[in-house]
């Protein structure tokens, strides 16, 4: 009789189980309409670097006029979405450095990226780093004549990288903003992007004065803090705002509700709302 009892009570637990495992469901998120501004990407060299920034230019310019570019961001993209009939920021004159001689001698280019940038840069599920900034440079390094060489690194300490030496160039979805500029050589911008407001669809926001109470998250030393700081009657508004290492753990946050929505690039929120 207990034996039997028991069975019962095992099947009405399972059955429990079976009817909530069916019942549950993933959460939907969405991007808000309203956002946090239009920016544009550009590649990063050290300010003085101007042999070498010309040079790369140089290449993209070619890809651009003989469609690589074009095939690289279809495959990315699913259409052509690279920047064209765009100038540089600052203007930039070969003056005869030997930052492009060094390269040429050592034989490889350096580029420092965050490899939880996707789907600008990343690990795939083969442990190799990919990409539509990847394989831009992979294009570039090959025309020029060198190996290109992936340097993951902390993006909070990107300007330390590239100043020190231990990167020649930060190409990795970085935005270009005004203090960039002036403290690096940037290349001509070569795609869009906007500030955008990830969140669960039934989290009640849908306008950025929505976010007043909430907790925010955002990756650190990242242009979407930037863009934050750009609005601070918003962002006195926060009920707080974590910095994270990257922006799958940022989002990760969000999905476990510490937080209740994730600032990011649209290119890279959109990518993490897919998978």
């Amino acid at each position: 009789m207990f034996k039997r009892i028991l069975l019962c009570v095992l099947a009405v637990f399972t059955a429990a189980a079976i009817v909530s495992c069916g019942s549950s469901s993933e959460k939907e998120y969405i991007v808000l309409d309203e956002n946090f501004g239009s920016e544009q990407y550009g590649i990063g060299f050290r300010k003085g670097d101007n042999a070498l920034t010309l040079a790369v230019q140089e290449q993209i310019d070619a890809m651009i006029e003989d469609g690589k570019a074009a095939e690289i961001s279809s495959k990315w993209f699913g259409s052509d979405q690279v920047l064209k009939n765009v100038e540089f920021p600052r203007e930039l004159k070969d003056e005869g450095d030997t930052s492009l001689s060094n390269i040429m001698t050592r034989g490889t280019l350096i580029l420092g990226l965050d490899v939880g940038f996707k789907p600008m840069g990343y690990y795939d599920e083969a442990g190799n780093i990919v990409g539509f900034d990847i394989d831009l440079a992979g294009e570039v390094a090959k025309r020029l004549g060198v190996e290109l060489v992936l340097q993951p690194i902390d993006w909070d300490a990107k300007e330390l990288e590239l100043s020190s030496g231990n990167i020649d160039m930060i190409w990795n979805g970085m935005s270009i903003t005004d203090d960039r500029v002036e403290n690096m050589n940037i290349s001509k911008p070569y795609l869009a992007n906007r500030m955008v407001v990830i969140t669960a669809s039934d989290s009640g926001i849908k306008t950025l004065a929505d976010l007043a109470g909430k907790k925010i998250a955002v990756q650190a030393g990242s242009s979407a803090l930037d863009a934050i700081d750009a609005y601070p009657d918003i962002k006195a508004t926060f009920a707080n705002l974590s910095e994270f290492a990257d922006n799958p753990t940022a989002f990760l946050d969000v999905k476990a509700g510490r937080s209740d929505a994730l600032v990011v690039d649209e290119v890279v929120g959109r990518n993490l709302i897919s998978e």
